[in-house]
C-alpha cells in the first residue's frame, strides 16, 4: 500500500481535549478533526512519579477515555505540566496563586513537559511520547506582574502564562519546541504520526486535510 493511499484512507481524527490552543495548532496545520474532551478526573501524581511519566500517564488516560466511545477513529490525547524546581504549576485558583507563581519564575528557568497519546482503534495501535522545553522568564517587578494579572490571561493556563500572549514579553529564552510551550508540541506529533502510518508530510498535489477526512 503506498503512502498516500493509506493517509486518504485514514479513520475521522478526535481530539481529546477541549484545550483552544491545541485547537489552534492543529487546524494550523490544516487537519480536520472533532473535539471530544475527555471527561476523566485528572489523578494525582504519584509519589516520586517522574514528571514526564506523569504528562505521559494523564495523556494516556484522555486519550483511552474518549476512545471507549468510537470503533475506528485515531483519538489524540495530549496534557502539559509546568515543572518549577520540581514542584508542578498547574491552572491557578485565582488571582492570589497566580501572582505566587509568577512572581516564582520571575529570573528563573522553569520547564514545560506535554505528553501525547495517539490511538489508532482500526488497528489497535498506540505511539506515546513527551516532549520537554525550558524557558527562561526575566526579573519582573511587582507593578509588571500587576500589570500582567490585571489582563485575566492568566486564567485556564498552566503556570499562570501564555507564551503565545503577553507574556512573551517576559520571556527572554526558550529551549526546544516552542510549540510544546504553547501546549501541544508538533514536531513530536508528527513523528507519532509517521509511526502509526499516518505521515503529515504528502507530495504537493494530496492537500493535508485528506489525511483526517
Amino acid at each position: 500500500m503506498t503512502t498516500s493511499k493509506r493517509a486518504l484512507r485514514a479513520p475521522p481524527v478526535i481530539l481529546a481535549s477541549a484545550s483552544p490552543r491545541r485547537r489552534e495548532i492543529l487546524r494550523g496545520l490544516g487537519l480536520r478533526f472533532r473535539v471530544e474532551p475527555s471527561r476523566e478526573v485528572e489523578p494525582a501524581r504519584n509519589a516520586g512519579e517522574p514528571v514526564e511519566r506523569y504528562a505521559l500517564r494523564l495523556a494516556r488516560l484522555k486519550a483511552r477515555s474518549v476512545a471507549r466511545r468510537h470503533a475506528s477513529a485515531l483519538v489524540i490525547g495530549a496534557d502539559t505540566i509546568v515543572s518549577l524546581g520540581g514542584r508542578l504549576l498547574g491552572k491557578p485558583a485565582g488571582e492570589a496563586e497566580a501572582r505566587s507563581m509568577l512572581r516564582g519564575l520571575s529570573g528563573r528557568w522553569h520547564e514545560v513537559l506535554t505528553g501525547i497519546c495517539l490511538l489508532d482503534l482500526g488497528s489497535g495501535q498506540q505511539a506515546s511520547a513527551a516532549a520537554r522545553s525550558r524557558v527562561h522568564f526575566r526579573r519582573l517587578g511587582a507593578r509588571e506582574i500587576e500589570w500582567y494579572l490585571g489582563t485575566g490571561e492568566y486564567r485556564d493556563k498552566a503556570g499562570a502564562y501564555a507564551i503565545q500572549g503577553r507574556a512573551a514579553l517576559f520571556i527572554d529564552r526558550i529551549e526546544g519546541c516552542y510549540f510544546n510551550i504553547v501546549g501541544f508540541p508538533v514536531s513530536t506529533f508528527e513523528r507519532l504520526c509517521r509511526r502509526l502510518g499516518f505521515p503529515l508530510l504528502l507530495s504537493r498535489s494530496i492537500a493535508p486535510a485528506a489525511l483526517v477526512r
